[in-house]
């Protein structure tokens, strides 16, 4: 099986001591006179699409030094493409320059899933996902319209995040608050229309026109193009209807642009359940030790639901079961490798027994080779070769170690030199002086009231008069002195930082509303006319018909999509585009890299994208999930490979080697 880089989190490559002499002295010099990309202080290659710079987001060390190896910014391009004159908006970028002393000309652009969910304030994600890829070619990742870093003031909707702090703080913490979200998603929509945005231009044929201008401005006018998720339905529309100077795309796990996505959200689940069993059937002695599986595993779940069985970490429940199941797909659980003990857990769940969960859920089995479980096998021999062997092992344990500690001992350097480069004591003095007042407030509802002005400040400008008039409106004499007095020793730069940091401290406030919305700017206004609720029972009809499923989980899934997009898009007006659903059939090299375990875009997807295209190449890979290149190094030197040598044959035997062997009742497993 395969090691943790190859079926765990995609890890940035290993410093030489060279990179971490370079790195330290970096963080610690003085700051560089010219940290800018020649294409960013010249304001972009191509002026209807000025560039501008920004700081990064941090923490960017271990790996990356700003100005030298990433550097960040903004680019404007129209509200409307159609017409440029009008309403500009500045999407947020990040340029990842490759490790190559001689570079390929034409980069790789990310385009981010979601849609809603942004990638800039990931630094850290991005570099390492993409790794491979910056031995040859720079990376450049940006967030999409209207999501993030890359939504403007108008759609922030802060006003709407300020009418209700209260009903925030408790959504935000897990309570229900009834009717919070359909009031917050109309009132936001209200917001935008008055700001005078035109939220119908927050759609996927923009966004693919802004793919395009970001890169042309960034100075490839060749450039490739890598989609997860919905990066890769943007993509198929970049392929469409603004392909120039599109080389070349990976779409890692697909949604082809004619799939009803939200009728079909459970299919995903069910075909990578599915291919558990299809994979125990195609290897001998796994379908002799566990005949009929997908039989046994179903009538299985049925009696959990109300006959769990008993385990020392409490009752296994259907739902614990199906989370199991289910969370192969999250690369972060690192629950590659698990899928070749499912069907002897089901067995022993079928006797009552729990050990070979318990096993796996105690982490007693290692489902990845590490130092610790391979010095733990090494028994029986005790001759030179074996102590060479225990010696190698623990000089790996040092090492990933070393490896950790000088991760944090140089994300804390970045971090100091970061304050005292901006200063920020004085920031700090005035944000515990603000806290501790709002804190001693009278009542809740003088807090309440607080936390409203607070969240609006953001409207404005980062200046001092809106600070004093917050101070002057909800303090006592005495405290407001004290607290004007901290904001006006504040400089410009840290009053900006103030600003900022509202932000970052109402985050978790902010995504109540946001988190969905970004998303159902998109979703509901072009995608609801192949999308229905009547579409979803036919979907739940099939998934009992031929997959097996028992209707309490079908009527499951069935309410989460009605709750997540059906009820919620009632509120915004669709706005269809003839021909957005076709299949895209451009002549335009592409590989398709499906996982199995995916439960987010259906496995069986892959196939159906590459039968329209005409230049496109699928490979399945087993024990991968959503985002194939976090899963295997197979995923990831696919797409290096493919993007080096388009019409080159593809050397797919690794995809092979992810298959799963199984657990057979004896204790042996099946190859």
């Amino acid at each position: 099986m395969a090691g943790p880089r190859e079926c765990g989190e995609a890890q940035g490559g290993r410093m030489s001591p060279d990179q971490i002499v370079a790195l330290v002295l970096a963080l610690t010099g003085p700051p560089a006179t010219d940290p800018l990309f020649d294409v960013i202080a010249a304001g972009g290659a191509d002026p209807r699409y000025p560039v501008h710079a920004a700081a990064c987001p941090r923490p960017l060390a271990p790996f990356e030094i700003e100005g030298k190896t990433v550097a960040c910014g903004s680019v404007d391009v129209p509200e409307d493409h159609d017409h440029p004159e009008g309403r500009r908006l500045a999407l947020s970028f990040m340029i990842f320059k490759s490790r190559s002393l001689a570079p390929a000309p034409d980069a790789v652009v990310h385009l981010h899933g979601g849609p809603g969910s942004g990638i800039v304030e990931r630094v850290a994600l991005t570099a390492t996902m993409f790794e491979q890829i910056r031995a040859r070619r720079d990376v450049v990742a940006f967030d999409q319209r209207g999501v993030d870093t890359s939504a403007g003031a108008q759609s922030r909707c802060w006003d709407t995040l300020a009418s209700d702090p209260k009903g925030l703080a408790e959504a935000a913490k897990g309570s229900a608050v009834p009717g919070l979200q359909d009031r917050l998603t109309r009132a936001c929509l209200a917001e935008i229309a008055a700001s005078g945005a035109d939220i119908a231009q927050i759609n996927t044929a923009q966004n693919a026109r802004d793919v395009a201008a970001v890169m042309h401005t960034l100075g490839y006018p060749v450039y490739n193009a890598y989609g997860i998720s919905y990066g890769t339905k943007l993509a198929q529309e970049v392929m469409r209807s603004a392909p120039e100077g599109l080389r070349a795309v990976v779409l890692d796990s697909v949604a082809p642009v004619q799939e009803p996505i939200y009728d079909t959200l459970a299919l995903p689940h069910a075909e990578a359940i599915q291919n558990i069993f299809d994979a125990c059937t195609a290897d001998p002695r796994c379908a002799a030790a566990y005949p009929d599986l997908r039989a046994r595993f179903w009538a299985l779940m049925t009696r959990l639901e109300t006959d769990p069985v008993a385990s020392p970490a409490g009752p296994v429940t259907q739902d614990v079961l199906f989370t199991l199941v289910d969370g192969r797909n999250d690369y972060k659980a690192q629950l590659q490798g698990l899928t070749g003990y499912l069907p002897q857990i089901v067995a022993e769940l079928e006797r009552g027994e729990t050990k070979t969960l318990m096993a796996v859920q105690e982490g007693r089995i290692a489902l990845h080779p590490t130092p610790e479980s391979a010095l733990a096998g090494l028994t029986g021999r005790e001759d030179e070769a074996m102590v060479q062997a225990r010696a190698a092992l623990r000089i790996a344990q040092m090492q990933a170690l070393s490896d950790a500690n000088l991760t944090e001992a140089l994300t804390a350097l970045e971090a100091a030199r970061r304050a005292e480069d901006l200063h920020t004591g004085p920031v700090e003095a005035f944000e515990a002086a603000l806290t501790e007042a709002a804190q001693a407030l009278p009542d809740a509802q003088a807090k309440v009231a607080f936390g409203a002005a607070y969240l609006r400040l953001r409207k404005g400008d980062a200046t001092l008069p809106p600070i004093l008039a917050l101070i002057s409106t909800h303090f006592p004499a005495p405290e407001a002195a004290r607290l004007r007095a901290l904001a006006e020793e504040l400089s410009p730069a840290q009053l900006a930082q103030v600003f900022a940091r509202i932000g970052a401290d109402n985050r978790a406030l902010d995504r109540v509303l946001l988190s969905g919305f970004q998303t159902q700017m998109f979703a509901c206004q072009e995608d609801r006319d192949i999308n229905s609720p009547a579409g979803a029972a036919v979907v739940s009809a099939r998934l009992q018909r031929d997959f097996g499923w028992p209707a309490s989980l079908t009527a499951a899934f069935e309410g989460i999509v009605t709750e997540g997009f059906y009820k919620p898009c009632a509120a915004f007006t669709p706005h269809p585009r003839k021909g957005f659903h076709d299949p895209v059939t451009a002549a335009i090299p592409t590989l398709v890299l499906q996982g199995l375990m995916d439960t987010q875009t259906a496995p069986s997807w892959g196939a159906e994208m590459v039968a329209s295209l005409p230049k496109g190449r699928l490979v399945v890979l087993p024990e991968s999930g959503h985002g194939t290149l976090a899963f295997s190094q197979c995923a990831r030197d696919l797409g290096v490979a493919f993007f080096e040598a388009l019409e080159a044959p593809l050397d797919t035997r690794c995809a092979a080697t992810l298959a799963p062997a199984f657990l057979l009742p004896d204790g042996s497993f099946s190859k």
